[in-house]
């Protein structure tokens, strides 16, 4: 994970890093995702905004490494939601809080 960030140019400080998921002994699984923890909020903000650029690093195949904000599950459900009453054509939709 430092070499991920740190070809993001992002100066970082992890405090916490957890494999989440169940292993699998399947050799065709997807790779479990990381829950990453950084030292600041500023850290968090500058890493998601430089995120985005990974995918055009091919080295290291580091163009198949991607980087969301964690979501709790009933933020991801209301996410959903808005996303699908989006594509219904419904306008104005925030997410507050």
């Amino acid at each position: 994970m430092q070499t991920v960030i740190g070809n993001l140019q992002v100066e970082h400080d992890i405090t916490k890093l957890v494999r989440l998921g169940k292993k699998v002994e399947d050799t065709d699984a997807k790779p479990r995702p990381l829950l990453v923890s950084l030292q600041s909020e500023k850290e968090k903000v500058e890493l998601l905004q430089k995120a985005k650029n990974l995918k055009n690093m091919e080295e290291g195949g580091l163009n198949k490494v991607f980087i969301y904000q964690y979501l709790t599950p009933k933020q991801r459900q209301i996410r959903k939601n808005l996303k699908k009453r989006q594509s219904e054509g419904e306008t104005g939709l925030i997410i507050v809080g």
